[in-house]
């Protein structure tokens, strides 16, 4: 499979730390900064949203009703323009959709199916592929197989996360964390020059840890800090190195390394255990916070005309599930 092109978007609205001393929870800039390394994010809401949320005077579904979230539609076109833009091809060409968000508009139908329907995307299959912040890995993974299996020749990829519309913003320890953002990816059988390879993927799990990262229905994200953050960097680790040492290469022949987005601490930990430099480690969650599934694709799009030809990327990912995973790409 071959990735012939990725798009991203990010909200306007920005939440930088200073903003959450206004909410009064027990934090500061400095906080934030020190303890995860954030130091801003994006949102579908305003400022007077989030604060309106803080103290009781609306909710997620007012807001909904009133149309003052963004939907997975208009952000996922938003994202797909960029991505055409760099593909060069037109959108008849393809015939399969994967959607993926943990923060859908509605329960059904599947998301892939209203984002095609915007784009006007009519004469595919359409299906959605969900494992949270692992999801863009997963997608890929089963796209993979789609290719492989001759049943697609070229598919679209769309990812959109809206945390920030399901925090409890009178809790300092995840609230700060998340921002919103949207990907899109075009990908095809056939190889052209300036396309990124899939030349493996890797997807793992331990379901008896799912209780740890939680988004009950109707309720606010939970999850276990201290217990995240260790699963976070080992796994992290653990999905570069196995898919580096399957396909007979070092740390060190790797061009760029891109993480899950989950938080700056966490990404410098993994990254100095296992060797990799500052010069050689992408990453956008400084200015843009944990964006879900879509940190690291978003990072792998923002630095699309980075990269060369021979050029190895590694993207490992983790989530709730408990799920890790991760990719090995060259540039054409």
């Amino acid at each position: 499979m071959f990735i012939y092109a990725l798009g991203h978007y990010f909200p306007d609205n920005i939440l930088e730390n200073a903003f959450f001393d206004k909410l009064d929870i027990g934090s500061s800039a400095d906080w934030i900064r020190d303890r995860v390394g954030i130091e801003a994010r994006r949102s579908v809401l305003t400022k007077e949203h989030v604060s309106d949320l803080r103290h009781g005077r609306t909710d997620r579904q007012s807001l909904k009703n009133a149309g003052q979230i963004e939907s997975i539609a208009s952000m996922s076109e938003k994202s797909w323009k960029l991505a055409l833009s760099r593909a060069h091809i037109v959108s008849e060409a393809i015939d399969t959709v994967i959607g993926g968000t943990s923060v859908p508009d509605d329960d059904i139908p599947a998301s892939a199916c209203v984002v095609a329907s915007q784009l006007g995307l009519e004469r595919v299959r359409a299906f959605d592929v969900n494992s949270a912040c692992s999801t863009f890995v997963v997608q890929c993974h089963v796209m993979r197989g789609l290719i492989a299996s001759g049943l697609t020749t070229e598919g679209a990829i769309f990812c959109s996360e809206r945390y920030t519309t399901r925090m409890n913003y009178a809790d300092r320890r995840n609230s700060i964390l998340f921002g919103d953002a949207s990907i899109a990816a075009v990908v095809s059988s056939t190889t052209k020059p300036g396309a990124l390879k899939v030349i493996d993927s890797l997807v793992e799990s331990a379901p008896s840890g799912w209780e740890h990262i939680h988004l009950p229905d109707g309720q606010f994200f939970h999850q276990n800090g201290a217990a995240v953050q260790k699963f976070a960097v080992t796994k992290t680790i653990a999905a570069a190195q196995d898919i580096l040492a399957r396909n007979h290469l070092k740390v060190s022949e790797a061009h760029w390394f891109i993480g899950h987005q989950a938080n700056y601490r966490m990404l410098t930990s993994a990254m100095d255990k296992m060797g990799v430099p500052e010069s050689r480690h992408l990453y956008n969650v400084v200015q843009y916070g944990n964006q879900g599934a879509c940190g690291a694709p978003s990072v792998l799009s923002q630095n699309w005309d980075r990269y060369q030809k021979g050029d190895y990327i590694v993207i490992a990912v983790v989530g709730a599930g408990l799920t890790w995973g991760s990719l090995l790409l060259q540039k054409q």
